[in-house]
């Protein structure tokens, strides 16, 4: 199989690489492989989470990755609805509009997508009435690809989610590799938790940690 790097480029103090594996792309975040188009499937999957939600007509998805979270959420979302995507890499929506752009079949020309060049804390943390929140920035809510990710997962991080979110909103995080405790920490913020597994030819390739908001809880 030939590989190949498609590109380097430093992007906010990390090194930032495109392989190719013959028909695979990988995106390399210093020596550690962010992500994979062979979980395509997966992040397909985990964006159709959004009709999980009582509605699904605003829906933050944090991380543009290959633009399969994008692609299953607007598939099941309302002709009107409005998809914010919250991606602080510039270098991620360039290849996915250049030499990657046959992986999001053209989603980022959709009407209802906004790309923010925003960290999906600080969307959060100013959102309100949202119906669902999918993050898939890190490869699980306890391996963070940006040191300032870990507070997504953690008490305050979540009571923000919480707040930003309607009535029987949803909230969610992909995951690559088990991490069950974090249902505990999903309970404890107030949400109804579920793991929803992701399987590729029979075979368990991640799942998402989902978190249902039966009430709002944003203070005046």
């Amino acid at each position: 199989m030939r590989v190949e790097i498609v590109e380097s480029v430093t992007e906010l103090g990390q090194t930032l690489s495109l392989r190719k594996r013959g028909d695979a792309y990988d995106v390399i975040l210093g020596n550690v492989v962010l992500l994979s188009s062979a979980a395509l499937e997966t992040e397909i999957a985990f964006g159709r989470l959004a009709e999980r939600a009582t509605k699904a007509r605003r829906v933050l998805i944090g991380g543009l990755g290959f633009g399969g979270t994008l692609r299953g959420t607007l598939a099941v979302c309302a002709p009107d609805a409005e998809v914010l995507v919250a991606e602080k890499l510039e270098t991620l929506e360039r290849w996915l509009r250049g030499p990657l752009a046959h992986l999001a079949e053209e989603c980022l020309q959709d009407a209802r997508v906004t790309v923010l060049r925003d960290d999906v804390a600080e969307v959060i943390a100013r959102e309100q009435e949202l119906d669902a929140i999918l993050l898939d920035v890190d490869n699980g809510p306890a391996w963070a690809s940006f040191r300032t990710n870990a507070r997504l997962y953690g008490p305050e991080g979540l009571r923000q989610a919480k707040a930003a979110l309607a009535p029987g909103g949803v909230y969610a995080v992909w995951s690559g590799y088990p991490a069950d405790a974090f249902v505990g920490v999903l309970r404890r913020a107030g949400f109804q938790p579920e793991i929803v597994p992701f399987e590729e030819r029979g075979v368990l390739r991640a799942r998402a940690y989902l978190g249902t908001a039966t009430t709002g809880s944003r203070t005046p």
